[in-house]
């Protein structure tokens, strides 16, 4: 089965594999064409380095700058499938990067916060978002890249604020994508006069499905559909793919079709280890594209035709070719989102224990930050069920006035376990936050984290407060001393309220000025409450009117409660919108 570890060692095969593959290269080029053709490759190599990870700068750069609101976009705007497509276009084309909006879209779906029929909307709209990368390259914009790269290098230099360091780093991403094309393209001259490499493209041209599948290695080497788009487009704007117009567009137009389907790879790669629906998102992408180029395989030569009448430029005419593709397929899959979701289904139906599974935090996500939040939040929320539970089983304690020792046991146990299980979410919560916190984040998502550290803190003070109160409960019971039922019912009517108050607090892990001070205040009210039943126990305790021990066991409670009312307040803070 396919695991992260297989994963990992796929990562690291194709990084082992792509040095090979540039050594081989380069000792045949030297052996075979000589110095010129050897150097020229070496250009093309480090160019095409250049063009990733500018466009890898440019998109991660450009996610720091939208910050939260990305979250907040994808989880709220998805109601149908129109309004989810409309997203991811919008979202790719702002962060300029399919591939990030597809991982986001499987953690989404992970953490429990979209399902798979929006996710569905939400790819067809990221596979329209990324054709704007392609657009912005056939625009040709050599020239500015130097200006731009300059000023964004400034900006880097001498910004003190993070969100303007991120812009100047967007900057310099754009500028290194568009040096890199030029630099691919004036290496790639010294080939295309070459019999063996006008050859190959001739050979792409006579055959589709091998043009497919150079567009599928090449993006699943790369790891960059806009990569693969932008080695297309310098190719044929070099007259790689001969000097024939339609011949040139014929060959070129396989391997974008091909470079759709290798993207994928992403999405698949990311919904490994994750939930059924999730792995049933990453698929609905890959069968999305695939189904889409077999569709367009048959009518190449006609679709080649109307592409040419867009644009007279070979350039232009690719990045149309993607373009119009995507927003094709997309128009004519929107309608039947449902019927994707059916096939995907069949495919992998549902079983049995798939309700059951358990949404772990993914490192990989870590890459995208507000996907990487949300989960975080996910996470949170299991403590908060697990301290709701631990305060249901002490009000049923509370309310049975017949408690014996063997029902207190058995829900001291029953905590106990509640207890191992928060233990081990909040020290996974924990390093997966400390981690998060490691990476370049914009102001707004650094405050997040921090906001999640401290409420993740909160909660554990919070049930180990509760632990704390049960186990008095046991000593009065194992001491055979029952307390009064005026004594238990103050303590159960004042846990009850607390519960409520704790509920209202948790309900959204957001709280407005507002609603917060209306919290403070129940909070402030309950704790004097509490002060006055304490300052009351005091006073029987002092006249003689209350048993010893009994007292003691209602002195500690009391106190205990103050304790946890003053980590729920601390809580209220931190759940406030801003940190």
């Amino acid at each position: 089965m396919f695991n992260k570890n297989s994963k990992k060692k796929l990562k690291l095969i194709s990084k082992w594999f792509m040095l090979a593959a540039f050594i081989a290269v380069f000792l045949f080029l030297h052996i075979r064409f000589g110095k010129e053709a050897r150097d020229a490759f070496s250009v093309f190599a480090g160019a095409l380095g250049m063009f990733i990870f500018g466009m890898n700068l440019m998109s991660s750069s450009l996610q720091v700058i939208a910050g939260s609101s990305l979250k907040t976009i994808i989880s709220t705007l998805t109601r149908n499938p129109f309004t989810a497509m409309l997203t991811g276009l919008a979202v790719t084309a702002i962060i300029q990067s399919s591939s990030a909006t597809t991982v986001m879209t499987v953690g989404f779906v992970n953490a429990g916060l979209m399902n798979l029929h929006q996710a569905i909307g939400v790819i067809l709209g990221a596979n329209i978002g990324t054709t704007v990368t392609a657009q912005l390259i056939a625009f040709r914009l050599d020239d500015l890249a130097w200006p731009v790269l300059a000023i964004g290098s400034a900006m880097i230099m001498f910004s003190k604020s993070r969100k303007n360091r991120s812009f100047g780093e967007a900057m310099l991403g754009f500028a290194l994508l568009f040096l890199g094309m030029k630099f691919m393209g004036d290496s790639l001259k010294v080939y295309r006069e070459h019999e063996t490499f006008k050859n190959v493209f001739v050979m792409l041209s006579q055959h589709r499905i091998l043009g497919v599948l150079a567009g599928l290695l090449v993006t699943l080497v790369v790891q960059s559909s806009s990569a693969t788009v932008g080695l297309t487009m310098s190719l044929i704007g070099t007259g790689a793919f001969g000097n024939e117009p339609f011949t040139a567009l014929a060959a070129a137009v396989p391997i974008i079709l091909g470079d759709n389907i290798g993207t994928c790879i992403t999405a698949l790669l990311a919904s490994i280890g994750t939930s059924k629906n999730a792995q049933r998102a990453a698929l609905a992408h890959t069968l999305f594209n695939i189904i889409g180029t077999l569709l367009v395989l048959p009518l190449l030569h006609p679709y080649c035709k109307m592409i040419m009448m867009t644009s007279s430029e070979p350039m232009r005419q690719v990045a149309n070719a993607h373009s119009i593709f995507n927003i094709a397929n997309t128009i004519l899959f929107l309608p039947f989102t449902g019927v994707l979701k059916a096939i995907v289904m069949l495919i992998m139906p549902t079983t049995e224990d798939e309700g059951e599974a358990i949404n772990n935090l993914d490192k990989r996500f870590l890459a995208t930050p507000p996907i990487a939040i949300a989960q975080a939040e996910e996470h949170l929320k299991r403590t908060i069920a697990i301290i709701v539970k631990k305060f249901s089983k002490i009000n049923e304690l509370l309310d049975n006035q017949d408690t014996d020792l063997d029902e207190v046991a058995s829900v001291s146990g029953s905590i106990e376990t509640l207890h191992k299980q928060r233990d081990q979410i909040t020290r996974d919560l924990n390093r997966f936050l400390i981690a998060l916190a490691q990476k370049n984040l914009s102001e707004d998502l650094s405050r997040q984290v921090t906001r999640i550290i401290y409420l993740s803190k909160d909660q554990e003070i919070i049930s180990s407060q509760l632990e704390k109160f049960l186990s008095l409960l046991m000593d009065q019971t194992e001491n055979g001393k029952a307390l009064s039922s005026e004594a238990r019912e103050e303590l159960h009517i004042c846990m009850h309220r607390i519960l409520e108050i704790y509920l209202t607090m948790t309900e959204t892990l957001a709280l407005n000025k507002e609603k917060a001070e209306e919290l403070v205040q129940q909070i402030y009210s309950q704790s004097m409450l509490d002060r006055a039943a304490r300052n009351n126990l005091l006073h029987r305790i002092k006249t003689g009117q209350h048993d010893p021990l009994e007292s003691i066991i209602l002195l500690d409670s009391l106190r205990s409660i103050d304790s946890l009312l003053s980590s729920m307040h601390h809580t209220c803070e931190h759940l406030q919108y801003r940190f």
